[in-house]
């Protein structure tokens, strides 16, 4: 009787994630390839406490742990990784503070894009992105990481799946509104340079209501409270703002008990789309082939011709082109992606 053949070690992989969300949700179709590619590894994704339920609501890593605030000791989270015995760890952010964790942990292997110095220090291993036709959004750069020289042409959207009883409490919390329920995020982290103006948003949802006897509902964090507000306001009676009033788990919730979502180019953006939710966007100067939302019912609606990565916050080309956007276009955009929503959230 032969002996039985040992079992392959399963590899350990630490993945340090990036701090945006919109970032964060961009890079996980390489992610999913990475588990695709390696079914039986045991990952661990890194991640700043604010993104932790993020990742919570993903299939792909086998835990997450948070990074402690800024300011704050490193030794908790470096101890734990030492404990955890990883074989690699990937560095997807380009900063020094996201490479020192691994770095102190020792794992042997720490693979990352090229960055700043001194962060390039801390890799054992830089890894350059492989520009080329069909390969200009961002989601290639982290498939190139993760499998450099493949030059992988297709990969899986994102996929994201809200905890039932949240989606069931804010279902309640929604219930008095008629349906259809639209969602509209007025707001950008960005800043003007990538926020259509307000009062344009307040138009455009008066309009929706009139036109589908749904409701409004606005979202964004404390700071976007004015803007939604008066996007909501201008829904009355069908408007209902909860700017700053949600966590990340009960935004998703929201987002996917929506018929469409009405946003900027921002994190919220990716997270509808993540979620399966129809969506239209706002773009000005900012190059949706290479920030784009990932996804199927999605509208991007844009003027302007000169496109590039890099927008300032304050940027008086890029409000102008938003400006170009008419609320009748945002209207019926829309309207055209209602109907087959409208269905799905039934």
């Amino acid at each position: 009787m032969s002996p039985a053949t040992p079992s392959a070690p399963v590899p350990r992989i630490l993945v340090c994630g990036l701090n945006w969300l919109g970032d964060a949700i961009m890079s996980m179709p390489a992610l999913q390839a990475l588990r695709d590619h390696h079914a039986r590894a045991d990952i661990t994704l890194l991640t700043k406490p604010g993104l932790a339920p993020l990742w919570a609501m993903s299939p792909l890593p086998d835990r997450v742990l948070s990074l402690p605030p800024p300011g704050a000791s490193l030794k908790p989270v470096v101890q734990s990784l030492h404990e955890l015995v990883f074989d690699i760890a990937y560095i997807l952010p380009h900063s020094f503070r996201s490479t020192l964790p691994p770095f102190l942990a020792r794992i042997s292997r720490r693979i990352g894009m090229p960055g700043h110095f001194p962060r390039d220090l801390l890799l054992t291993e830089i890894r350059r992105p492989v520009a080329g036709p069909g390969r200009s959004h961002q989601v290639f750069e982290y498939l190139d990481l993760f499998f450099p020289g493949e030059n992988r042409r297709t990969f899986a959207p994102p996929r994201l799946a809200v905890p039932e009883p949240v989606r069931e409490t804010m279902r309640a919390k929604l219930s008095a509104l008629p349906r259809p329920w639209i969602s509209v995020l007025p707001g950008a982290a960005r800043g003007t340079s990538k926020q259509w103006p307000a009062e344009r948003y307040a138009e455009t949802a008066a309009a929706l209501v009139a036109r589908t006897g749904g409701s409004i509902i606005t979202l964004g964090t404390k700071s976007e409270q004015a803007p939604c507000q008066q996007v909501a306001a201008a829904a009355a009676p069908n408007g209902l703002n909860l700017a700053g009033a949600t966590t990340l788990e009960e935004l998703s919730a929201v987002l996917s008990l929506s018929a469409a979502t009405l946003c900027n180019d921002s994190g919220g953006m990716h997270l509808a789309a993540a979620l399966g939710t129809p969506l239209v966007a706002f773009y000005g100067i900012t190059n949706p082939d290479q920030t784009g939302p990932l996804g199927g019912s999605i509208r991007i609606l844009q003027h302007s011709e000169r496109r590039t990565r890099d927008v300032p916050r304050q940027s008086r080309q890029a409000q102008g082109a938003l400006r170009a956007i008419e609320p009748a276009e945002a209207i019926q955009a829309v309207l055209d992606l209602l109907p087959g929503s409208r269905q799905r959230q039934e």
